[in-house]
């Protein structure tokens, strides 16, 4: 499970709420949108890239998600597809063990239209991709076999990307979903993965409940990339072991 590595509420701590400051616009009290040639300034912490790809069908959140993982709680709600390639910087301070790290995700999103019709978009976006980032959303009742048909194409590549699922417009105890709570559990019995959930709003004052949200999936995600790092340097060093 989930907080073995990382510090899942370290943000709301004494340390984390001074350190999250650097994060936030005193004037909107909203997270601050940094853009690709910007960065937080936090000096004598250590900062690592990665590289997230953000895949699913049309209408599924790719951007919306991106963009709730950024700060931005208002999101649009007008469906507009995304052209051509995106990409967005989001930095996150996570509690490593004992260490503070500053994590810069590195969004990578493209419209389904345009990857099917312009072949180099997928393989770019694929590219040394640190993580796949699937997205569904809980009222298609395809979303996650879909996922399951997808895995082995984008896990089957040389940069042994994490795999993480993400699942918008959750809402607990809506019976009108189409994914059910048996098809969730039948998916992370099958494939292993935990599936993270991004909750649908209704125009309601549910800010704080939003951003709790944001920020546990910020952590796992963050957790998620780590371990795939450890585990690929351990790799590395077997395989050098055994040539020798």
């Amino acid at each position: 499970m989930f907080g073995n590595v990382v510090k899942l509420d370290w943000q709301s701590t004494a340390e984390g709420e001074t350190i999250m400051q650097h994060f936030y616009n005193p004037q909107t009290n909203g997270r601050k949108f940094f853009g690709l040639l910007e960065r937080p300034i936090l000096p004598n912490i250590e900062e690592v890239s990665y590289k997230l790809f953000f895949v699913g069908k049309s209408g599924a959140g790719k951007s919306s998600t991106i963009a709730r993982l950024a700060g931005i709680l208002n999101v649009d709600v007008d469906y507009v597809e995304t052209r051509g390639i995106r990409k967005s910087n989001i930095y996150w301070p996570v509690k490593v063990w004992d260490r503070i790290i500053l994590f810069r995700l590195q969004c990578w999103d493209a419209g389904d239209r345009d990857i099917k019709k312009f072949g180099h978009i997928l393989p770019v976006c694929k590219e040394e991709a640190d993580a796949i980032v699937f997205v569904f959303s809980f009222t298609d009742p395809s979303g996650l076999s879909t996922i399951s048909t997808n895995l082995p194409i984008y896990m089957n590549d040389k940069s042994k990307p994490a795999p993480i699922v993400i699942g918008t417009k959750y809402c607990a105890g809506d019976f009108t979903a189409k994914i059910t709570i048996d098809d969730i559990d039948e998916f992370e019995k099958t494939q292993k993965i935990t599936i993270l959930k991004i909750n649908k709003t209704d125009g309601s004052n549910e800010t704080e409940i939003t951003e709790e949200i944001t920020a546990y999936t910020l952590n796992v995600i963050c957790e998620q990339l780590w371990i795939r790092d450890q585990n690929y340097i351990l790799n590395q060093e077997m395989e050098s072991f055994q040539i020798i």
